[in-house]
């Protein structure tokens, strides 16, 4: 879901030829996401009209992760792709044992492959006990035969790329979503597509977009609020771990923070004004301190970019995938001649290990 702060925050444009030797910790859930929405209709993503392989499986995310990595090494930008760890109780409702439940659909989808069953392996393929966990999988596996690094979060993909940022590790979070400021990410950047344009969700139309760049430090100056306060104001409006007050958006919750100073003053001032009843002096602090003391992983020595592998990526997409060969191939050739260009301009990054 992510916070809906984007009214109140200064978004300056960036020109991408600032981004130049530049290393961008990417939001993995959140990217993969958008490419997998790309070519759904429905507004759930579940069952819905995706682009599919020859065994019924969704395969946009596939493309796009070629297609987005491929663009940032011809920009000379180096990514560090982020994935969720422990999901939280408060952040959404999952069922028991999302692993188990996959595992158990898993092996029905290839039985149902091997007695040729499409429109069942369709089902299962783009069902909830299956398809988020296997497209995350397969995005995984083929980030590390692009040889490119990804780190699997304590908790949440969104913290560890802040860490990644405020240990200079990175320069930059890429993300749509404006959690990683919640989590002190000094700087944010959206919009970093080659197309320059989104797609509408459930609609078969685009608008135009712009890289924009967040400054933390600046938009808190504006705001005129700390970082305990740019917390206290996301959890009225709603956040991955709560859900918002009632008739209070980003523009309301910026006055009272303004005006009381924190949360327990508001819901002590404005009682009769707001139900803010679901708010528990407990749920409150244990908001505050995921956003404020985030489990994350802090030794970053071992991030390592490596040469695409040519054979294992058609191997996965063409082969497992049924990808049109030729295509997969001409683009994988492309990607390791764009990473051979871009690590030129890192050797004098110490941080960085070359293979």
């Amino acid at each position: 879901m992510g916070v809906k702060i984007k009214e109140i925050l200064l978004l300056d444009k960036i020109d991408i030829k600032n981004l130049k030797k530049k290393i961008i910790a990417v939001d993995g859930p959140n990217i993969v996401m958008s490419l997998l929405s790309f070519s759904y209709q429905n507004k759930s993503p579940y069952n819905a009209k995706y682009l599919l392989d020859r065994t019924r499986r969704p395969i946009s995310h596939l493309y796009g992760l070629l297609y987005r990595v491929k663009y940032y090494l011809t920009k000379k930008i180096l990514p560090i792709f982020c994935f969720d760890g422990k999901v939280h109780p408060y952040k959404k409702q999952i069922t028991k044992d999302q692993l188990s439940d996959f595992l158990f659909v898993k092996k029905m989808y290839k039985k149902a492959i091997k007695n040729g069953n499409m429109e069942l392996a369709q089902n299962i393929a783009t069902g909830k006990e299956f398809l988020w966990i296997n497209t995350i999988q397969e995005s995984k596996k083929l980030l590390s035969l692009m040889g490119m690094p990804y780190i699997e979060a304590p908790t949440s993909a969104e913290s560890q790329c802040a860490q990644l940022v405020k240990n200079e590790t990175a320069d930059y979070t890429v993300s749509q979503d404006f959690d990683c400021l919640l989590f002190g990410c000094p700087f944010q950047i959206q919009n970093l597509s080659k197309s320059g344009k989104r797609k509408i969700s459930g609609k078969w139309s685009y608008y135009k977009i712009n890289p924009v760049i967040i400054d933390l430090k600046k938009n808190l100056e504006n705001l005129k609020l700390d970082q305990f306060q740019l917390i206290d104001l996301a959890i009225l409006i709603g956040t991955d771990y709560n859900a918002g007050i009632k008739n209070i958006g980003a523009k309301t919750s910026l006055l009272l923070i303004n005006k009381y100073g924190n949360l327990e003053t508001i819901m002590k001032q404005t009682k009769d004004k707001y139900d803010l009843s679901s708010l528990t002096s407990k749920k409150i602090e244990t908001i505050r301190e995921l956003f404020l003391f985030p489990k994350v992983i802090e030794n970053h020595s071992k991030i390592i970019w490596n040469e695409p592998h040519l054979e294992g990526i058609i191997e996965f997409l063409c082969k497992d995938h049924y990808l049109n060969q030729e295509r997969v191939e001409n683009n994988v050739n492309k990607l390791i001649w764009n990473y051979k260009s871009c690590i030129k301009n890192f050797k004098q990054r110490e941080i960085l290990l070359f293979i």
